[in-house]
């Protein structure tokens, strides 16, 4: 609950700083792109942020102290397709991170996707390791909480880093 709270207090004095503030940057020249490629980087984003949010909300909204049952249905069905959108967006935003531009959502947008991307790979490491007898049954157990440690703070580092790729483009698209 504290880590949604400081997501929220980001966003908010994000919000509040750039109400006061009223800056008004100047368009920022779009990279040549097809129109199929636009289409399908939109497409990745918006699946990769419905497979982040589907698999944040499994582990949040659950009965009990653990994951179990039909929620851990979920949760496992939705890693496969989190991996594969993770991995595609870490490919799509890794070039567009050299982008030039103005404001403080540029720095931010990139530190969050990196931060995302440690995560992610300490997130799905550590759960997939614990599924195979590489350690006895304590090692497992702290492979599993790294991955309850990880998960939130990769759910709360792709929110703010989503949030900051929207104000980017936002901030972009100005005329």
């Amino acid at each position: 609950m504290t880590l949604v709270v400081v997501v929220a207090a980001i966003v908010a004095f994000d919000l509040v700083l750039r109400m006061v503030l009223r800056r008004q940057l100047p368009a920022r020249k779009h990279a040549p792109g097809s129109i199929a490629f636009r289409g399908m980087r939109v497409a990745v984003n918006v699946l990769g942020a419905v497979a982040l949010f589907l698999a944040a909300y499994t582990a949040f909204h659950h009965d009990g102290p653990a994951l179990t049952g039909d929620s851990l249905i979920w949760h496992v069905t939705m890693a496969p397709a989190f991996a594969v959108m993770a991995v595609m967006i870490t490919l799509l935003w890794a070039r567009r991170n050299n982008d030039e531009g103005h404001g403080w959502a540029l720095p931010l947008r990139r530190f969050f996707l990196w931060l995302a991307v440690a995560l992610a790979i300490v997130t799905m490491v550590s759960i997939l390791a614990a599924m195979f007898p590489l350690t006895d049954t304590e090692g497992q157990q702290t492979l599993i909480r790294i991955h309850r440690f990880c998960g939130p703070l990769l759910a709360a580092a792709g929110f703010l880093f989503a949030y900051f790729a929207f104000m980017t483009w936002r901030e972009g698209s100005r005329d």
